[in-house]
């Protein structure tokens, strides 16, 4: 049943034909235009979600390339660290061997492997491969530090050895005399000498030429005033001749301290040291330990 005329009239001239409206062919009209909106509005709705997913992926391949590319530099800076490990510590083997005596190998903290898989072939197992490179660095790393903390004690104890050593001239002066057979200068006949002779003025300077510690200071028959340090349990230096005495019985003394001035009391024949080296209470050359050259060295 009719509910109603629609007349269309063309812009142009012509005849018009009236449209007849009915209540089925407004429901069926209706209908049309909803399911094309329907699909018009599924059709934008899928494809903007292929979109999304399509930009989804490109993002994520980025994302992926991004983390492959730091994980080589990270793989490049950590063989680069082991590699300096390696190096230093080949390096402190030789000194700890050379200079030490300490034998450390450090080979079997860091035995070779394989060098990771690279991140196309697996992600987690170039990463496992990583950490496990970077764990046994860190054992060198820790073993370095001990052998370090070695090599310092050991060095420690040599330069408090070096310190009780007698290297130094005990004092400035000429050079007169040797240790070894010599022509005695009362008698004339040849006869032992058992140091060395240092000459001076009187009142010159003698100082320590090592650490240690005062054992006797007084007058010693043929040796007149003297002084003696005990440096070691087994070394000792003995000063003779003083005109006199700078210290005391116990007191201890450093490399360079005054001891005693320069004389001729005892038997001698004018104002010098005469310097001993006793090695378990047996006199030995002195110049066995001093050094002839460089800052210690003694003026003449």
């Amino acid at each position: 049943m009719p509910i109603g005329t629609i007349h269309w009239l063309p812009w142009r001239a012509g005849r018009g034909r009236p449209l007849r409206l009915t209540r089925l062919g407004l429901q069926l009209a209706g209908f049309f235009v909803a399911l094309l909106m329907c699909l018009l509005v599924g059709g934008a709705y899928l494809y903007g979600r292929e979109v999304g997913r399509m930009q989804g992926f490109s993002g994520a391949g980025r994302s992926s390339a991004v983390l492959e590319a730091e994980l080589c530099q990270l793989r490049a800076r950590t063989d680069e660290l082991t590699g300096r490990l390696i190096e230093i510590a080949e390096r402190e083997q030789r000194i700890l061997t050379a200079g030490a005596g300490l034998n450390m190998d450090f080979s079997g903290l860091f035995p070779g492997i394989d060098a990771p898989a690279d991140p196309d072939a697996g992600l987690f197992e170039y990463i496992d491969g990583l950490d496990l490179q970077l764990l046994l660095a860190e054992r060198l790393a820790e073993a370095e530090l001990a052998a370090y903390d070695s090599l310092a004690s050991h060095f420690l104890r040599i330069t408090e050895q070096l310190r009780r050593v007698p290297s130094i001239w005990p004092a400035e002066g000429y050079y007169v005399s040797d240790f070894g057979p010599r022509i005695d200068p009362f008698t004339g006949a040849v006869r032992y000498h058992e140091g060395i002779d240092i000459a001076e003025r009187t009142g010159t300077p003698i100082y320590s030429p090592a650490d240690g510690t005062v054992v006797f200071c007084g007058w010693s028959s043929g040796y007149g005033l003297t002084v003696i340090v005990r440096h070691t349990p087994r070394l000792s230096t003995r000063f003779a001749h003083c005109s006199s005495i700078c210290v005391n019985v116990g007191q201890s003394v450093q490399r360079g301290d005054l001891v005693a001035r320069m004389g001729m009391t005892g038997r001698a024949v004018g104002p010098h040291l005469h310097y001993e080296v006793l090695v378990d209470g047996v006199q030995v050359d002195p110049d066995d330990f001093i050094i002839r050259s460089g800052f210690n060295a003694a003026v003449f």
